[in-house]
């Protein structure tokens, strides 16, 4: 083994022998081990360490980075439209309870429920996509009241709980 590694020393400068022994797949960026030609998990042609002809190792770590970077705002993203939808179920509910605030506070529950709805789909993500509908639901349900309270209010020309 030793003598076979000289004689490898003697045809090839020592840095280009030691940057084809630390191999990553440019591919997947699995490491690979020392005369391997095809990567075992993508089977992307990587060269051998005997080969001239060998495709030059690309940096993966960019790649792997970006797609970390790419994973973490799916996650932030779906994260922020299921609390859109919570707090749409939140507003619509208060909104049954709130009179006169009760119609911006449905509007909002509306909107929200929309927007996280939207977001939710956009990232074929089923998690929250209830809570977005009850939201939408109950928000309009809470606009309603909200009219019949305004009704009450006028054909009765006084304010319920102030006498």
């Amino acid at each position: 083994m030793l003598q076979r590694l000289a004689l490898l020393r003697e045809a090839r400068p020592f840095n280009t022998l030691m940057s084809s022994l630390k191999k990553n797949c440019h591919e997947c960026g699995m490491p690979l081990g020392p005369g391997v030609a095809k990567c075992a998990n993508c089977g992307a042609s990587v060269g051998t360490l005997f080969s001239d002809t060998a495709d030059p190792v690309v940096d993966t770590k960019r790649k792997r980075g970006s797609q970390m970077g790419e994973q973490i705002d799916h996650h932030q993203r779906v994260e922020t439209a299921q609390e859109r939808a919570n707090n749409s179920v939140i507003l619509a509910l208060a909104s049954f309870f709130c009179p006169g605030i009760g119609f911006f506070l449905g509007v909002a529950a509306i909107v929200l429920s929309v927007l996280s709805s939207r977001a939710l789909k956009a990232e074929n993500v089923e998690d929250g996509q209830g809570s977005a509908t009850a939201g939408l639901i109950i928000g309009i349900l809470g606009l309603i009241a909200q009219g019949g309270y305004v009704v009450y209010v006028i054909k009765s020309g006084k304010l319920p709980f102030f006498g």
